[in-house]
């Protein structure tokens, strides 16, 4: 499925009349609020699309590079799939097209040898060490404009908003 990007957001009093006249509602500063984190939140995604692209990876393959990198004895699948909140089909998918490229590899389960563990591979650590460089400065030079204070009382917002987020109905 193609992604959509928020290119040109409404203005605060475009949002307001449109609630007040085609809804009778008078408080707007939510759906604007909405408005701008999601124009936020689309580029800072465009800028990691771009930066993973030439490396034929996409955000949830380096998620999962990323998931794995520091887990000596790796992850099995189930395990991947919970934390990053989608179906073990889904996960087998980016599984397999990352033990292609041999970013992973899967070795035979310790404990249980109808199982497997994901493990990040030689390869895989090193595209991980070779985007960090070219990505972290990008997104320093994105939240710098925003002083220590800011950013301090950005974050404790965006925690309560994220322990919040089952009252969206996923």
């Amino acid at each position: 499925m193609a992604k959509l990007y928020i290119q040109d957001i409404p203005t605060a009093e475009d949002v307001e009349v449109y609630f007040r006249e085609s809804l009778g509602h008078q408080n707007s500063w939510y759906l604007y609020t909405n408005f701008l984190y999601m124009k936020v939140a689309s580029e800072l995604e465009n800028s990691l699309d771009n930066l993973l692209a030439p490396h034929n990876l996409s955000s949830g393959r380096f998620t999962i590079l990323l998931m794995l990198k520091g887990q000596a004895d790796g992850m099995v699948p189930s395990a991947i799939s919970q934390r990053v909140g989608v179906t073990q089909a889904t996960v087998s998918g980016l599984l397999n097209s990352l033990e292609k490229s041999e970013l992973i590899r899967r070795e035979s389960h310790t404990r249980d040898g109808r199982s497997y563990v994901i493990k990040i591979t030689e390869k895989g650590e090193h595209l991980i060490q070779d985007l960090f460089p070219k990505w972290v400065p990008n997104i320093e030079s994105f939240f710098d404009q925003i002083s220590v204070e800011e950013r301090q009382t950005l974050n404790k917002i965006l925690e309560k908003l994220v322990r919040n987020t089952q009252v969206l109905g996923r």
